[in-house]
């Protein structure tokens, strides 16, 4: 019995070997771009909330009508500036801008993270066999 017909090429099992490999990394690449894209979903849902936390705190703690200060008395701003700059840093809300700035952040990251896995995402490459050539 011959087999004539069917011979295999000789780089057949790296060709397979390299399409299962890519095939993997496209597998991995949308999974991290799934909870990349949820991940960012959310820090944008969180980011709201956060938002309005740090308004809530900036207006309760007269931080704006310190800074208004300025435009309206400047003569007493610049008369008592120690008093005034300390007055204005015990009113700025700083932990509810350093959880924006750290959602920002989170944001930014996720978003980074999906561009750079859908790059990854290629379309499926099939192997090029004697049948369809």
């Amino acid at each position: 019995m011959t087999y004539s017909q069917n011979t295999v090429p000789l780089d057949l099992f790296s060709k397979v070997m390299a399409a299962i490999a890519g095939e993997r990394a496209r597998l991995r690449a949308v999974r991290n771009f799934i909870i990349a894209s949820l991940i960012c979903i959310g820090a944008l849902v969180s980011t709201f909330f956060v938002w309005n936390g740090f308004v809530r705190e900036l207006v309760s703690s007269g931080f704006g009508q310190f800074a208004s200060l300025i435009f309206l008395d400047f003569k007493a701003v610049i008369a008592n500036w120690q008093d005034y700059g300390m007055s204005l840093l015990e009113s700025f809300p700083a932990v509810n801008a350093a959880e924006l700035v750290g959602e920002a952040i989170l944001v930014l990251i996720s978003t980074k993270l999906i561009i750079t896995y859908a790059k990854g995402m290629a379309p499926i490459r099939r192997l090029k066999t004697a049948s369809n050539n």
